[in-house]
């Protein structure tokens, strides 16, 4: 892809984030949500796995703010198939799993999230392993 090719596939995804928050707070969420599928189905079609994973996270924040656990769920688990160890992703899937009543399912999500975190290189590693410890001090 040359530069010029990125610059635009960039704004394309960055404007699909901005276009959903905007339409939320119109109270139009299915299509906020119907906008970030069609970008994240543009950045699998493209190979954009960081842009996937962006915007599924994103997507999963709005479902979240809507109360839909399952497509919270759907929307991490998508990000994983992009990065196994995602660890925004597994914590979001232990969140899900809690709330659902799936203990075990949740414990082994943020398990697997404080290996990510401990072995990873994420730049807010510090802040994430402080918030996923206050909710889960046995994975340490």
């Amino acid at each position: 892809m040359s530069d010029s090719e990125g610059i635009k596939s960039w704004h394309h995804y960055r404007d699909a984030m901005s276009a959903s928050t905007k339409l939320m707070q119109q109270d139009k969420n299915e299509e906020a949500l119907r906008l970030l599928n069609d970008a994240i189905a543009v950045a699998i079609s493209q190979n954009e796995n960081r842009w996937v994973l962006t915007l599924s996270h994103h997507a999963a924040v709005i479902s979240n703010f809507l109360g839909n656990l399952s497509q919270v769920k759907h929307y991490y688990q998508k990000s994983l198939a992009f990065n196994p160890e995602n660890p925004r992703a597994l914590s979001g899937l232990a969140d899900v799993a809690k709330e659902q009543g799936e203990l075990e399912l949740a414990k082994q999500y943020a398990t697997r999230c404080y290996k990510a975190l401990i072995e990873g290189d994420d730049f807010l590693k510090k802040e994430r392993l402080e918030t996923l410890l206050k909710k889960w001090p046995e994975v340490s």
